[in-house]
């Protein structure tokens, strides 16, 4: 009976020096780095993109994350991790004395280990996280967007690491445009951030680049352009034609909404009767007969739809517009 009593006695004197010397490191970073080698590396050292430096400078240490909010639920984890440093270091001694060979696993339920999970509510409260700007009510995790010990992934598959997969942004992350502040993300970036204009000099905003290119995460070389895109967005590029356009007010510029009345697409324009009847009344003072043996489309005398009615004669009688429309066609065929 004496003989058992001597290593009971031992274990509870180990237990006890353990207890002491295991509690009061565990609040050093130092003390996880004996098995979480790595992930005390990512400690002092963070990876791009971490927000471990931000715990790091604060002094936040490993236990004050992995345990839960309360006192209890921060001793309760102190308490597990000094069990697990009395298990192994009494299983050698256990198993000479007893012929065994039992393990660390054996001895611990893997379930366990939860209780050590990190966890960021704990400090970050989460009405106001649920509240922000960017909704994160529908986030599973915070890891899942907030890189703490590990790397961005090689091929990221969420969050702020989801990469484009087509058009010209594709294998660009969300996080590379807009940034990875979840306080901020619907603070859109400029375009220009990452893309000249194609004018030399010119200072534009996204407003202008996304009248063409109107899906930034799917952006298109041939421009589609938006019902909202505005004839000043197009003066951008054409000031020229805006210019033409606005100054001389014509009946396209009181009439016509927006370029893209006359041009859905870059660099197409719309058949002039589309909304201009071909057979309506003529021309005053002329017949269908008068012009058409000469000329065949609007543009061969209106060369210049947005100014139409520039360098036009002011004709009244059908001799006259037959005479005109002889110049233009010689002007065309000369």
């Amino acid at each position: 009976m004496k003989i058992l009593l001597i290593p009971a006695l031992l274990l509870v004197i180990a237990s006890a020096y353990i207890s002491s010397v295991v509690f009061g490191s565990l609040d050093d970073p130092l003390y996880c780095a004996r098995c979480h080698v790595s992930n005390y590396k990512s400690y002092i050292s963070p990876p791009n993109n971490s927000d471990m430096p931000a715990h790091n400078k604060t002094g936040i240490t490993c236990i004050e994350c992995h345990s839960s909010p309360g006192f209890q639920s921060s001793l309760a984890a102190k308490k597990f991790l000094i069990n697990i440093q009395f298990i192994n270091y009494s299983l050698p001694v256990l198993n000479r004395l007893l012929s065994s060979n039992f393990t660390l696993n054996q001895s611990v339920n893997a379930s366990d280990f939860a209780i050590l999970k990190a966890n960021c509510t704990k400090c970050h409260n989460v009405k106001k996280i649920t509240s922000f700007k960017f909704n994160h009510s529908n986030t599973s995790s915070c890891e899942g967007c907030h890189i703490m010990h590990k790397e961005m992934p090689t091929k990221p598959d969420t969050s702020f690491w989801k990469r484009m997969g087509e058009g010209g942004h594709r294998n660009r992350t969300c996080g590379d445009c807009h940034g990875t502040d979840p306080t901020r993300l619907e603070d859109l970036p400029q375009c220009t951030k990452c893309h000249k204009p194609h004018l030399k000099d010119s200072l534009w905003d996204r407003s202008i680049c996304l009248g063409c290119h109107s899906d930034p995460h799917l952006p298109v070389r041939d421009a589609v352009f938006k019902d909202t895109l505005t004839k000043e967005m197009c003066a951008a590029c054409h000031i020229d034609v805006y210019n033409n356009l606005t100054i001389r007010n014509s009946k396209h510029n009181q009439n016509v909404p927006a370029c893209i009345n006359c041009h859905p697409k870059h660099r197409q324009a719309e058949a002039c009767i589309k909304c201009h009847k071909p057979h309506g009344p003529p021309h005053k003072g002329s017949s269908c007969n008068s012009c058409h043996k000469y000329v065949s489309v609007c543009t061969d005398c209106h060369t210049n739809p947005h100014d139409p009615l520039n360098g036009l004669p002011t004709i009244s009688d059908e001799g006259q517009w037959e005479e005109f429309a002889k110049q233009v066609r010689d002007r065309k065929t000369g």
